[in-house]
């Protein structure tokens, strides 16, 4: 018995069915969230919705890290100036 698994492209493919809102939240806040980094948030709880609905989990972990990031900075940068 084999298991295949689906190329990256069947992935987002799938996930853009299955919940287009999390693909597409989680991808666009975490590049806006470069500029404004409270969209990072979104990019993070979208991301990490990702990684129950893709076979490639990978993909959702990037971009929550990604926006998970960009917030964390932003705070410190807050911490420092106040």
């Amino acid at each position: 018995m084999t298991s295949t698994m689906p190329s990256l492209a069947d992935d987002l493919k799938q996930a853009n069915e299955r919940s287009a809102a999390h693909l597409w939240g989680a991808t666009i806040s975490a590049v806006v969230s470069l500029l404004i980094p409270i969209f990072g948030l979104v990019a993070t709880y979208s991301g990490y919705k990702l990684t129950n609905i893709m076979t490639r989990s990978w993909v959702g972990y990037v971009l929550a890290v990604i926006g998970l990031t960009n917030v964390t900075f932003w705070v410190l940068y807050l911490l420092t100036i106040f």
